[in-house]
């Protein structure tokens, strides 16, 4: 299973084109949240006819998206992944959008509280290998800002759980580590025309390759 992981395009998507390109061959593309810069929820459809049908598009928001984004992307022909899981041959993906809280008041923020329940019910769902889609970061991974940790308690939980853990929110922290069993990526800024290809190979950890537009 080969997958193009995009995250932060927040409304710009002149280096989608270039990035699907670059991919060349995936399994499915996977749009971790910040799908616009506070809306309109319209571009979905956008960002959608660039990507094309070829091969499924799971999709969660980000804090910068509007909530009822949700209900545009459960009507378009993306597989809205928040708070649910879909299994696409032997992988289970699992999504959870919006962000922790943040100092800007954005529009789709959680309490902690409340990403602990959704993450905790998701968990339960854990497949033999399992893909999840957060777009905040785990706390202590991929999320520092101006040397604070300002990732999610409650993601951090998913760490040694699932085997890819691929996020965003945090435009300056694009890179992949391993922490156990679980690889995390932050692909980079879409609108920036960064994004990563991941590779899961049964009884291997996976293969990230970073690319650019």
């Amino acid at each position: 299973m080969k997958f193009l992981a995009l995250s932060d395009a927040h409304g710009v998507y002149s280096h989608i084109a270039q990035l699907l390109f670059k991919a060349g061959d995936v399994d499915a593309v996977c749009v971790i949240g910040d799908i616009t810069d506070f809306g309109p929820n319209a571009l979905v459809q956008e960002l959608l006819s660039l990507i094309g049908e070829d091969v499924p598009t799971l999709m969660i928001p980000g804090n910068c998206d509007l909530p009822t984004i949700v209900e545009t992307i459960e009507e378009s022909p993306a597989v809205n992944l928040h708070l649910k899981s879909f299994d696409y041959d032997d992988i289970r993906f699992l999504g959870i959008g919006g962000s922790n809280p943040t100092p800007f008041n954005t529009p789709f923020e959680l309490s902690e509280a409340e990403l602990q329940t959704y993450t905790a019910r998701l968990l339960n769902d854990v497949g033999a290998t399992t893909v999840l889609l957060s777009h905040t970061p785990p706390k202590g991974f991929l999320d520092a800002v101006d040397s604070r940790h300002v990732g999610s308690e409650a993601i951090l939980h998913a760490v040694g759980i699932v085997d890819v853990l691929a996020c965003g929110h945090i435009h300056e922290q694009r890179g992949a580590l391993v922490s156990g069993k679980t690889t995390i990526v932050n692909p980079g800024m879409a609108a920036r025309g960064f994004g990563a290809v991941i590779e899961i190979r049964p009884g291997e950890s996976a293969k990230v390759t970073l690319i650019q537009s």
